[in-house]
Order: structure tokens, then sequence, then C-alpha cells
């Protein structure tokens, strides 16, 4: 097992020259590992956090360290990410350490920069410019995964990525190209990371997929570049606008947006070079896409792009329900997930709830099509986008649904559905090219109860095959079907249709 605690902490000893700080540094990621990783950064940033604790270490010592522990840590942290976000074996519990990286170094930088303002001749120029791009990216990312969490970024986190852009701004480099690390092929303006971050905000990710998320923050990497922020709002629309002296998200400019900590952008060009990708996809991919890990259909960054020229339009494209909604104050019954969905409306005597957890949800607001739920309960990873779910209220029938929308706040996690009936009924289904494998369970809506009109017929992906011949059993009786092309695929089923051929004796 590599020795990382006493590595380590030689990069803290006060006796240690930059040289060999610089020297321990790299040898702590050389010929690493990547089973090893996880280890690495962890004690990385505990001496992180020791520093920042420490105020004995001198401006020059501080930052020299800071520098070289971020640059040789970097590439541990961000396979890390990578491995989390493609769900790889063993990468759930990266989280907490991901997020604690960035952190860390965001306040080691906003204390570098705080002692610079008394010492200004401790540090040369260009060290105080890499202290503080690197401590705006680090905050930004925070912020955006903020969004891949559904998490609405607290008003403290907008508040210390400002104070790194006004150090930018009052330097004089706010729109000055840097390579973050020594290794990066991309040079980024601190204007950019904040546009970056503000018009991911505006892309209201609270109903995206993670996988869209991920596609619309490395998009917009690339259509931020070169986009000014000003003091005064530009001619062209769509404008938005940050208030620096407030802990606030930006906004579409309104009127009255005014004052000298205000800072304006235009949409305009952002989402002109979006209308030319969307050209290009009635076609092809665009290499520009294709280059980037979302791993997108072209059909699916059509939709998606489609959706952020709405977002980002002039009025801020917020997102209209399909019809409005009643208050409907009640506690509810819920269940998550189409395998115990399907169980339990097949199995309909079996508790829907634990009595104790009967309260962890709450029903805000119903519609015809779509419902407003909070759960103030701490299991947030069963909620997924495209989920199916069960909900039962006290004097009202029982709603299936797919989780549309999610938004975690600190007085409980808001959750919209989109209803796709009610009273769902649990049904057998058999293939008889595998006889003696036992039946998988659906779910299914008749006509009269699906909200759509149209009967709704959900089942395992696995099945979900064209012309495919099944046995369907339900209530006593078995019916010979043959599916069709699935309507739509949701997180955990698919959505279907049939056509009965026969009746099963």
């Amino acid at each position: 097992m590599f020795d990382f605690k006493s590595l380590v902490s030689s990069l803290l000893n006060k006796n240690t020259t930059a040289s060999e700080v610089a020297q321990s540094a790299t040898l702590l990621v050389r010929d690493l590992p990547e089973a090893e990783y996880f280890g690495a950064l962890v004690e990385i940033i505990k001496a992180v956090a020791k520093i920042n604790t420490d105020t004995e270490i001198s401006l020059k010592e501080r930052v020299k360290t800071l520098v070289y522990v971020d640059d040789k840590a970097n590439n541990i942290h961000r396979q890390l990410c990578k491995d989390y976000l493609q769900s790889k074996g063993g990468s759930k519990g990266y989280l907490p350490t991901i997020l604690a990286y960035w952190h860390e170094l965001s306040s080691a930088y906003q204390i570098c920069l705080r002692l610079y303002k008394s010492h200004p001749n401790a540090v040369p120029e260009d060290e105080i410019r890499i202290v503080t791009i690197r401590g705006l990216h680090h905050q930004m990312r925070l912020i955006a995964w903020n969004s891949l969490r559904y998490l609405k970024p607290e008003g403290a986190a907008w508040q210390n990525g400002f104070r790194f852009f006004s150090q930018a701004e009052e330097s004089g480099f706010s729109r000055h190209p840097i390579k973050l690390y020594l290794n990066s092929p991309d040079e980024f303006s601190c204007e950019q990371l904040l546009i970056q971050a503000g018009m991911l905000f505006l892309a209201q990710t609270d109903n995206m997929l993670h996988r869209e998320i991920v596609a619309v923050d490395q998009l917009l990497m690339m259509l931020s570049q070169g986009i000014p922020l000003d003091k005064q709002p530009p001619v062209e629309e769509p404008i938005f606008v940050y208030n620096l002296s407030m802990p606030e998200p930006p906004q579409a400019m309104l009127r009255g947006m005014a004052g000298k900590w205000h800072r304006y952008w235009s949409a305009y060009e952002i989402t002109s070079r979006l209308a030319d990708l969307m050209f290009d996809l009635d076609r092809r991919i665009p290499p520009a896409l294709a280059a980037m890990d979302g791993g997108l259909e072209r059909e699916e960054w059509a939709i998606l792009c489609e959706k952020l020229a709405i977002r980002w339009s002039t009025d801020g494209g917020k997102s209209l329900r399909k019809s409005e909604r009643s208050l409907h104050a009640s506690n509810a019954h819920v269940s998550i997930g189409f395998e115990r969905v399907a169980y339990q409306v097949k199995v309909q005597d079996v508790p829907t709830q634990d009595p104790e957890r009967a309260s962890d949800w709450r029903i805000n607001d119903i519609s015809s099509t779509g419902m407003g739920l909070t759960f103030i309960g701490k299991a947030v990873e069963q909620l997924a986008i495209g989920r199916v779910i069960l909900v039962k209220a006290d004097n009202h029938p029982q709603l299936l649904g797919v989780i549309r929308r999610i938004l975690r706040q600190n007085n409980g996690t808001k959750v919209g559905i989109e209803i796709l009936g009610q009273n769902p009924v649990g049904v057998s289904l058999l293939d008889p090219e595998h006889a003696d494998s036992p039946p998988s369970t659906a779910i299914y809506i008749t006509q009269p109860n699906s909200r759509k009109g149209q009967r709704c017929f959900l089942m395992p992906k696995t099945l979900t095959q064209p012309d495919k011949q099944l046995v369907l059993a339900a209530q006593g009786k078995s019916y010979q079907i043959r599916l069709k092309t699935p309507q739509h695929e949701y997180e955990d089923c698919s959505h279907s249709d049939f056509d009965t051929l026969s009746k099963v004796d």
C-alpha cells in the first residue's frame, strides 16, 4: 500500500523547500495504480484542509504548495469524476470526496487572496492569476455538480465565485484566457467560467436526465468562449445579469436592473452557435458534439438543443405546465421504481408503505396531467428522472406516473410527476420461447383510466421487441399478444402497445 500520509505530511513540513515540495508532489502520483486513486485523494484533501488551518505558513509557501498539489492531484480527481459519471463499479461513494476536493482548494485559494491584499508584493502576479482562476473554476464546478444532484445552489456558492471574479476584474485579467493546468489543452477566462455556470443554471436542469446535464455542461464550455461580461447592458437580446453584491444566481434582465455591481452578457452569440449546431444535426452529429462524453444520439442532441434554445430565449423560456394545477395538501403513500410498483399493483393487499414513513411524502398540487409532491425523507437516491412512481392518497385512486422534475431544497425535495393514469393493474407476461422461466410482471392501465385516452402498458425493457409474441395473464384470463414498437423508453421500463392475437385456454 502506498504510504500517502507520510508523503503528504512532507508537503506540510515548514523546512521543505519549494523544489522539494514539487518533487514530493510528483512522487505522490507517479506510477500510482488507479485502484489507489481514491485513497490518495482523501489524504490530499486532508493535507489541504490542514494548510487552511495553519496560520504560520507564509503566503509564498502557501501558494507554491497549493498550486503544486493541485497540479499533481488534478489527474487523479478528473479520473474519479469520470468513473463516477460513468457509474463505474465502486464509484458510488466517490461523490463526497470529489466535492471536498473542490471545496477545500477553493477555500484555500480564497485565503491566499485575502493574504495577498495585505501583502501584494509577496507573490508574483502570474501565480495570483492561477490562484484566482482555479479558485473560480473549483467554485463553479461545485455549482455545476449541484445541478447533477438536482440541488439548488446555496447563495454562498455564488458569492464565493463572485469574490474570485472581482479579484480578476480588479487586476485586469478577467477576459484573458489562462491554462488551468500545465497538461490542460484548453484555456479559459474568468468571464467564460462565470457565464458557463450561469447559462447552465438558466438551462433549468431540474427536469433533465443526468447524461443530458453532463452534455449541456460540456456544450457550454464551447458555446461560452469569447462572450464578454460587461458593466453596461449590451444591445442584442437575450440579456442576462449577475449582481455581484448579492449571493444570487443570474437571471434575465428586467427593468431597473442597474448599478455598479451588475454584470451583463448577451446570449445572442451563444444561441446563434447553438442554432448552427441544430442545423448540422438535421444531417449528422457535428464533430464538436461527437467528441464529447455525453454519449447522446443525433436525435437526442437535437431534442436537447431545441430545449435549450427555448429556455435561453428572451423571456427565459420557462417550462409551462400542460394544465393548471390546484392546491391539494395531504400526505401520500408513494412507491418508486418499476419492479416495486409492478409487484405492488399485482399483489394488491401488500402494505403500500410502512406507517411511520407515510409522512415522508406530501402532495402539494394536482392537475389532470401532473402532480407536485414534496419528499422530506433521506433516501433521495431513489429519485431519478424518468422513473415510475405510484401515489396513493386518502380518498383518491392510485395514480401511476413518471418523475419529470426534481429539485432538492432545504425544506425537502420537490418532485414533479407526469400522470399516466389511475388504478393500474399488475399483469404477468410469459415468454413462450422460455416457458420454463418464471413470468415477468408488467403494468397495465385501461383506456378509460389512462390520462391520454389510450391504454398504457409498461413492461421490462428486456422483453420489449417489436413483433415479439408473449402470453399476457390477468384476472384469471390469458391472451396471446404481439408487441408493437415501443412508444417511450423510461428510466426503468418501456411503454409499449400490443395486438391481441387470441385467447389462451
